[in-house]
């Protein structure tokens, strides 16, 4: 799903960038754009990252996870 249109960054790139080592909006937007411009899609990417931050697994089974892998493989 499109979560910031006027970068066109999907909830799975923010996602990504979570992964990859992002903790807070600002490194979130530096990492993908999001939020950088009309700021509507910040409240979701802090939605995200609250989500993130409350994971206590591995995430090996995390559908997302999957998904991500699977898409980055093809």
């Amino acid at each position: 799903m499109v979560l910031c249109i006027c970068r066109s960054v999907t909830d799975r790139e923010v996602d990504a960038a979570i992964r990859e080592g992002a903790r807070s909006l600002g490194e979130v937007a530096r990492a993908s754009g999001a939020g950088t411009d009309c700021g509507c899609c910040t409240s979701a990417i802090e939605q995200q990252l609250e989500r993130a931050a409350r994971c206590t697994s591995d995430c090996a089974n995390c559908p997302r996870q999957t998904a991500a892998v699977a898409s980055a493989a093809l």
